[in-house]
């Protein structure tokens, strides 16, 4: 394993090998290998801590490529990064275990399967109920309407 850093955001990442030469994972640029004088002797994968900010100033710094907004919003990015990704990995989970059925409110049809459904308001009871009267009273204790097959249950 050895130690590399990026130029552009100053992220610093682990390989296993430097002919791999895979691009920095938040923005994309090269990767170089960190200089063993700021490794912590023997370990070729731990900067000694004493040295970082040094090693920051000398090499990522002063780079041309160095970019200030993406040095200082990295570690933010990147948390906002695996959020959403493990945002999306529990939603798939959850359409994998069935609870998830493809809509926001979680639910489907009963007498067709379908996840086209949306749910009937407040607003769309007491408009029924004007026009029909006692006849909407049904209707009324229903919460979800089908779009598909337009039943309401």
């Amino acid at each position: 394993m050895i130690l590399c850093y990026c130029k552009k955001c100053g992220r610093l990442v682990q390989r296993l090998t430097k002919e791999l030469n895979e691009p920095c994972d938040y923005c994309q640029s090269n990767l170089f290998q960190v200089p063993n004088k700021y490794l912590v002797d023997g370990s070729g994968t731990i900067i000694d801590k004493d040295l970082k900010q040094q090693f920051i100033e000398e090499y990522i710094k002063s780079s041309p490529e160095f970019d200030q907004y993406l040095f200082d919003h990295r570690d933010e990015d990147l948390f906002k990064r695996r959020m959403e990704n493990k945002a999306k990995l529990e939603h798939g989970k959850a359409i994998l275990e069935g609870r998830d059925k493809g809509n926001e409110f979680g639910v489907e049809c009963p007498y067709c399967h379908a996840t086209n459904v949306k749910r009937i308001t407040n607003t769309s009871k007491a408009l029924h109920t004007a026009v029909f009267g006692i006849f909407s009273m049904g209707r009324n204790a229903k919460n979800f309407h089908c779009n598909h097959c337009n039943s309401d249950f």
